[in-house]
């Protein structure tokens, strides 16, 4: 998923890592030291670090962490020119309605998310999956609402070995073909809720969303959200997103 869950200025230290991508914004020039190697940056650029990374940052640039964020695995990547410009615009909006909360701001932070990892996508290599990562994802996304959406007959359907796939999906995108599914879905749910999306006679319950986001069991629907939110479905629409 695309959750924007902190953007500012980070705190300095020593070597870390993120659950999610971290995009940094340089406001001077700089290096980010990373797997032995170091890279440099200018102002204006943007660096963005996949999750898992283990990083130091080179100053306390504006930067915006992605959590869950289903991106390639990049590493680390400096973005200059257009791109760094259309990168950085997003990470500036995403800091403004961050600052401001409330629900308009939960629900622009959402659209916002989903831009960023298109964006990082584009300019980070998002599009040069191999075929058979590239068949998985579409299987997936046409899968994603679909309770009856089997992956592991998508993935055994390929002409190629199990495992072998699997491996190379996490290589590629980061995550398991599991973890990826199930992201999608609980990103789909909170686009949903945050939408405050109803039928013709009221607001979905939380069964109906569970049918709408390909999950047979409303009751292992909210277990995965709550994992995910730190709060239960029914808890998350009653405070409006927030």
């Amino acid at each position: 998923m695309n959750d924007i869950v902190f953007a500012g200025i980070p705190r300095d230290a020593g070597e870390h890592v993120h659950g999610g991508c971290e995009v940094i914004c340089a406001s001077g020039r700089g290096e980010i030291a990373c797997g032995g190697k170091k890279f440099a940056y200018k102002k204006g650029d943007v660096i963005v670090v996949s999750r898992q990374t283990a990083h130091v940052n080179g100053g306390a640039d504006m930067c915006v962490l992605l959590e869950n964020a289903l991106l390639p695995a990049c590493g680390v990547c400096v973005v200059g020119g257009r791109g760094a410009e259309e990168i950085a615009w997003v990470c500036a909006r995403a800091r403004a309605y961050r600052e401001d909360g409330g629900r308009a701001a939960a629900v622009a932070l959402d659209g916002l998310g989903a831009l960023l990892r298109a964006l990082i996508a584009a300019y980070c290599g998002g599009n040069d999956y191999s075929p058979a990562v590239k068949t998985v994802l579409a299987e997936i996304e046409k899968g994603v609402s679909d309770s009856t959406f089997s992956l592991e007959n998508a993935l055994r359907a390929l002409p190629l070995n199990y495992d072998y796939v699997r491996k190379l999906f996490k290589s590629e995108v980061g995550q398991t073909p599991l973890a990826y599914l199930t992201g999608r879905r609980m990103s789909l749910a909170h686009e949903i809720m945050l939408s405050g999306a109803a039928n013709r006679y009221s607001d979905f319950t939380v069964s109906q969303i569970s049918e709408m986001c390909g999950f047979a069991e409303p009751l292992y629907f909210s277990r995965v959200f709550k994992k995910y939110y730190g709060v239960s479905p029914a808890a998350f629409m009653a405070g409006g997103g927030e």
